[in-house]
């Protein structure tokens, strides 16, 4: 990733900073709640709990991609000549499709509800969950409403009011879930407490977004058939493309609830929660990063962004390739730290899945240079190819493996998938693959050979009943992993001398703006 310089540098570092630490507020509000609702609702509620959220998150992937393509829209004029009255009416599109989408999904799940809850074994929490999925369609609904200001939010990289709010949100929800589940509240509960803190975060992010850019409210009115074409051709591709991970986490819920019962799909659930602690830093340095790049392209053409492609995957390899194999050597005694016993199918799915992920948040740079050159259909091959793959393999290697066959099915398929796309993508483009490859491998093999080493030495390393014990092993295999890894890196040159003086700069920002703010 080039080095920030100046004000553009100092507000991606900033930005990047905020949204990351609103998603580790985040994902450690979910740490919290996790386990306390899994206890009272028990293994059969709680894997309901997770099919009915996975089958509304797939509702929430017919949004049509307005999301990235108004981001995309306000990021672009903005840096140009500022807003336009077209502008204003995509987002005013936006707002519609939202609407429309929540009673087109209401109508959906009314017509096939009793057909979903005999597929999905509900038994005799049926009336249950029918009630709490009304109350997630209306968070469903206010994530639809939500999306033209968030995308003004993004656009004009107004992360910090974008971080607060989700913060707030996060503490928020986290409190009424404890609250509803320590009262006695079942499914039905949850689900009001959940969709009744998803419309309080989306009145706050429109007030925001009014407030700071009226210019930029959305407003209904006529678009040309070029313009809606071309947002809705953008925002098309990149659904299809971003999609495809969440189709293929909630395929795998759907169909080991269909063919194993809930409580084997929550319990795999636990495992992928986890996992996902993985993304969360790429994850949002990615989604900051998307904005920023249009912008610089704009200056620094084709030779900032192939610069900018290869440094963001070095820095991105770095990172996820140790956290990967550390992750899989700690998987086990993890899930027992976090839920304070043993969860059937939980710790294999994460060792299972880890290394695919990796590989996938890591090609994340490929798909931000697409996005920015206007091609996101590069993406669209690769990401129905890891659908196809994953329907394809789920039931032969189910047969043969049983529920741990359905996480193995989406790994394969994620990593043909990404080695597809890599190439495609090099190839479209016309780069060359020997500079991404000679990127990968270091990171790659460091991460490989400091996770088979630590694996190896599990049987010296302690461990043992109870979650004192299981901290203890988490943090040995886990630092052993990675302090192996890093010593590999440093000695094939990470980081470079100029990211090292980057990094004691940003070091020396931090600790001036934390003593500013202790002296105040």
């Amino acid at each position: 990733m080039a080095s920030p310089t100046g004000t553009a540098g100092g507000r991606l570092a900033r930005n990047t900073l905020s949204m990351l630490g609103a998603r580790v507020v985040m994902a450690l509000a979910g740490l919290v709640t996790l386990p306390i609702v899994y206890q009272h609702l028990g293994p059969k509620a709680f894997g309901i709990w997770v099919l009915l959220t996975g089958l509304l998150a797939i509702a929430a992937l017919f949004d049509l991609g307005l999301g990235s393509a108004l981001v995309r829209e306000v990021a672009s004029v903005n840096a140009q000549s500022g807003p336009s009255e077209v502008i204003r009416r995509l987002l005013g599109l936006g707002l519609a499709w939202g609407l429309i989408l929540g009673g087109l999904t209401f109508s959906a799940l009314a017509a096939s509800w009793p057909w979903i809850a005999h597929l999905l074994r509900l038994g005799e929490l049926t009336r249950d969950a029918w009630h709490a999925a009304l109350w997630l369609l209306l968070g469903l609904v206010a994530n639809g409403v939500e999306l033209p200001w968030r995308a003004v939010l993004e656009g004009v990289q107004r992360y910090g009011t974008l971080a607060l709010v989700s913060t707030a949100m996060a503490v928020l929800g986290a409190a009424l879930t404890i609250a509803v589940v320590r009262l006695g509240g079942g499914l039905v509960a949850l689900a009001a407490a959940t969709g009744a803190t998803s419309a309080i975060r989306t009145i706050l992010l429109a007030a925001a977004a009014e407030h700071r850019h009226r210019n930029l409210t959305p407003r209904w009115g006529r678009l040309t058939g070029h313009d809606v074409r071309r947002i809705g051709g953008y925002g098309l591709r990149v659904q299809v493309s971003s999609g495809a991970a969440a189709v293929n986490v909630e395929l795998d819920r759907l169909v080991l609830g269909g063919f194993f019962g809930p409580a084997v799909a929550g319990n795999a659930d636990l495992g992928v929660r986890l996992l996902n602690l993985l993304r969360l830093p790429p994850g949002f340095a990615l989604l900051v990063l998307f904005p920023a790049a249009v912008r610089r392209t704009v200056t620094g053409g084709r030779a900032w962004l192939d610069t900018f492609y290869l440094d963001a995957t070095r820095h991105l390899a770095a990172f996820l390739a140790p956290a990967a194999a550390a992750l899989m050597v700690a998987a086990d005694p993890l899930v027992r730290l976090w839920l304070g016993e043993p969860v059937p199918w939980a710790a294999p799915t994460i060792a299972v899945l880890a290394p695919a992920y990796a590989l996938n948040l890591i090609m994340g740079a490929a798909t931000i240079v697409a996005r920015v050159e206007g091609r996101p259909g590069l993406e669209t091959r690769y990401v129905l190819l890891s659908v196809v793959l994953n329907v394809a393999l789920t039931v032969p290697l189910l047969i043969f493996a049983g529920p741990l066959g359905v996480p193995t099915a989406t790994a394969l398929a994620v990593v043909l998938a990404t080695a597809y796309f890599m190439a495609h993508f090099h190839q479209a483009t016309a780069r060359p693959m020997r500079p991404m490859l000679r990127t990968l491998w270091v990171p790659t093999a460091a991460a490989t050979v400091a996770g088979v080493i630590t694996a190896a030495l599990v049987g010296y390393l302690p461990d043992g009943p109870g979650r004192s014990c299981a901290a203890l092993s988490v943090v040995t295999r886990a630092g052993l992993t990675l302090t192996l890894a890093a010593g590999l890196l440093m000695l094939c040159g990470y980081p470079r001398a100029d990211e090292r003086a980057w990094l004691r700069s940003l070091a020396g920002r931090v600790r001036s703006t934390l003593a500013t703010g202790v002296h105040r």
